[in-house]
């Protein structure tokens, strides 16, 4: 009977490596659609390895994780620059100013507009 200890990992593991060039590459496209494939594509596995090897890394799903770092792009954005709300909802890639506003409320807990009145005032 084999131990546990010599069983093969059920999914291939998304190593420090891969997971960096993931990262890296989620950073530089923000901007741009992204797709599961593509991320797979840069960590060199199948799409559905890499979504379950990428949630075992991180804790959350490629699509989530992407709408966070987005989200959090969105936040510097109206603390730090002068884009009007139309253009940082186009930086981040979101559909429309209107899902913008409303992922932004639902992460944060108050709409874009407040959040920048607000932040910019606790820099």
């Amino acid at each position: 009977m084999p131990s546990t200890d010599d069983r093969a990992p059920s999914s291939p593991a998304l190593d420090d490596q891969r997971l960096r060039r993931v990262m890296q590459f989620i950073d530089a496209n923000l901007h741009n659609p992204i797709r599961l494939k593509d991320l797979a594509d840069v960590a060199n596995l199948s799409p559905f390895h890499f979504a379950r090897a990428f949630r075992k890394a991180t804790g959350e799903s490629p699509h989530r994780f992407v709408r966070g770092c987005r989200l959090e792009k969105a936040k510097q954005l109206l603390i730090e620059g002068n884009e009007t709300l139309a253009e940082v909802s186009l930086i981040c890639n979101f559909s429309s100013q209107s899902s913008f506003t409303r992922a932004f409320t639902r992460a944060f807990g108050a709409p874009p507009g407040a959040f920048r009145k607000n932040g910019k005032g606790r820099r």
